[in-house]
This record gives C-alpha cells, structure tokens and sequence, in this order.
C-alpha cells in the first residue's frame, strides 16, 4: 500500500479523561502515517445572566485559563512525539463548532472521548457527540476507554450486504487509505437459513476482490448468531480477528431498528470495547462528495437485485 499524503486530525478537549485518551490515540495515529493535529477547547455559550453580569477582562481570564490548561494537555501527550500541532479556543455550541473547525482546518478525521453520561441512555441522538457523528462532513472516531493497545492497522466492517448498504460502504476505502488498513468486512446472520447463509457468502465473495484492486488488503467472515447482541457478537469478533478499529455505517440514523447497521449503530458507539470509527455517507452524498467506488460496487451487487 501506499503511504497517504499529510493529513489533518481534529480532536475536541473538554479536559475530562476521555479526550485526553483520544488525543493519545490520534496522536499514534498522526505519528504513524505523519498527520497534523488540531486541538481544540470549547467555551459554552454564555447565559444571558451571565452576558450581564461577567465584565470583559473576566472573559480574558477565562478564554487565557483556557488556553493555558489546553497548552498544558498538549505539552502532557505530545511532548517528545515530533507531531506538529495547532491549538485553538472557540466560543459558542459544542458541536456546531466542532463541526465548523473541522471545515475550517480541513480536517480528515475528528476523534472525540465518549464523555456525555446522557450519551449512554439508548437512542438519544440530540447530545454533542451524536450530533457530530450525525453532521460531520468527515469520519469520527470515538473510544468509550483506554484500548488495551493503540492501533489502526486493521479495521472491522460490519455489513448487512443490502444494495444500499454496500454503495455507501464503499467510504471504508478512503479511510482504510488514510490510515494504510487493512479491512475484514463480517456480516452477522442472525437466523437458521441455509440458503441466506449461502447468499450471503456468494455477496461476501463478490466484495473481496474489488478492495484487493484498489491495493485494499480484505478478508470477508459470516458469524453466525442468533441468541446474542450485535454489540456484544462484534466485540468478540473484534477480539477473534484481532482488530483495531471497528468501523460503523450510520446512514439509517443511529436510532431505526430496520437495518442492521442503523438499529444498532448507537449501541456499538456507546458499548463497544473498542475505537469506533463513524461515517455518515448520506452527508457526503448530500455535499456532492463523490463516491470512488460506487460504480466498482454496483455491478457485482446486481446480480441479487432480481
């Protein structure tokens, strides 16, 4: 494979434990394949009380404390590392501007720390974390802990191998090429029928040799389960295949049960004992951002149209 050219991480610090963990893991990963990292520090938007109370040089102190506490978080992981880096305040919603830095610095992924307590309650997809998964232009990679090591080397794609997932999966490409990955697409068969269990081998045989002509290392596996939770059956997938990253397609909006993806995209997120790597391909689609393997894609997933 070829090494990808430089490229920018955008990693939100709200000083908790969690971001820091993120910021060590995009750093790996920026020492690794040569990335630029952009921290960041989020002011809330101030109360209208405190708009009438809070004098300006108070603003100074709190936007300079801020400052200093980001600068010391970044001397604390990077020192040492030869990571170029840039620091930045910003004032108003978490997540809008998050997303707004991320255009700004033309970021290619955003790793966040699963910090929002009110993220682990199911289907919530108003807080900041799942807002920015939801609206980010570019893949968001968030860890729920510490992994037991740092990795990107091997990424974990569950599909459910519907015409309409595989074209928008095809995403997985421009990330396996970011972080020079190879990618083990799984799919989960959660019923007794053999004759979907040879379907869907057939679809996982079709998909192996299109990655491997765009320099894509790819192997394919079916697990079969019935009785257990998706995100429980892909942890120890993960485990089993010695993975690094899990990857999840969000399309169907993180909280509708009729996709495999989509009914437990959330859940993955908030359970999952490994890094999950998000990407919404409905809004590269609606940005105009072409797809560089649809049509590679379309052809092979023809065949079970009929």
């Amino acid at each position: 494979m070829h090494m990808p050219e430089s490229k920018n991480f955008l990693v939100p610090i709200d000083f908790r434990p969690e971001s820091e963990i993120a910021l060590e893991y995009a750093a790996f990963i920026a020492a690794r394949i040569g990335a630029t990292l952009h921290l960041i520090h989020i002011l809330e938007e101030e109360s209208p009380l405190l708009k009438l109370v809070l004098r300006d040089h108070q603003r100074d102190m709190i936007l300079r404390g801020a400052a200093d506490k980001l600068d010391d978080t970044a001397g604390k992981v990077l020192t040492g590392k030869n990571i170029p880096f840039t620091t930045k305040i910003k004032q108003g919603k978490v997540y809008e501007m998050i997303i707004k830095t991320a255009r700004e610095v033309k970021a290619d992924l955003i790793f966040m720390g699963r910090t929002d307590s009110s993220d682990m309650v199911k289907n919530i997809a108003g807080t900041n974390t799942m807002h920015i998964i939801k609206e980010a232009d570019v893949p968001v990679i968030t860890l729920r802990n510490k992994p037991e090591y740092f990795g990107c080397s091997h990424i974990i794609l569950p599909l459910d191998l519907t015409k309409q997932t595989l074209k928008k999966a095809t995403n997985a490409v421009l990330v396996a090429r970011i972080l020079n990955a190879r990618i083990t697409i799984i799919s989960i068969l959660r019923e007794d029928s053999k004759s979907k269990e040879i379907k869907i081998i057939s679809k996982l045989d079709e998909i192996r040799p299109n990655l491997e002509n765009l320099d894509i290392e790819c192997d394919v596996k079916l697990i079969k389960n019935i009785t257990d939770a998706p995100h429980d059956i892909l942890n120890s997938a993960v485990r089993e295949l010695e993975g690094d990253l899990v990857m999840i397609m969000t399309q169907q909006e993180l909280n509708i049960s009729e996709f495999f993806v989509g009914s437990v995209a959330q859940d993955i997120i908030n359970l999952s004992d490994f890094p999950v790597l998000s990407i919404n391909p409905l809004v590269r689609e609606e940005k105009g951002i072409p797809d560089p393997m649809e049509q590679i894609f379309i052809n092979p997933i023809q065949m079970f149209d009929h």
